[in-house]
């Protein structure tokens, strides 16, 4: 039988794997309705940059536990030690989050680096 804990643990990661899924969906609903809403109602462009960050990290988190392909032949392709995919599932969950947290302000740092290396015409 499956204990309590365990229960919890492949919850948490369902819900980790689906919340960016989920979250992605909503922005692209909303991308959609910037392009074709009226300029008054449709608002600020929405940014996919975070949540793009935590759906990858999350993807490859969830390769140990999901027997589906894709999944299962990026499980396969893995170069981390069977002995240590438990380190590699929390550290690429951790890095979802770092993600999603601070997708912003990476994209802006890439953006501004770009930016000055054409003003500087390298």
């Amino acid at each position: 039988m499956i204990s309590i804990y365990d229960l919890l643990a492949l919850g948490a990661l369902a819900l980790a794997v689906c919340l960016p899924f989920a979250a992605t969906a909503i922005q692209l609903m909303r991308w959609l309705w910037f392009i074709t809403g009226e300029n008054e109602t449709r608002g600020q462009r929405p940014r996919f940059t975070g949540l793009v960050l935590a759906m990858f990290f999350s993807s490859l988190a969830a390769t140990e536990l999901l027997f589906v392909e894709p999944f299962l032949t990026l499980s396969h392709l893995n170069p981390v030690p069977p002995q240590h995919r438990e380190e590699f599932m929390v550290a690429m969950l951790a890095l979802a989050l770092a993600g999603w947290i601070w997708g912003g302000s990476i994209r802006n740092r890439v953006q501004d680096a770009i930016r000055r290396r054409r003003q500087s015409g390298g």
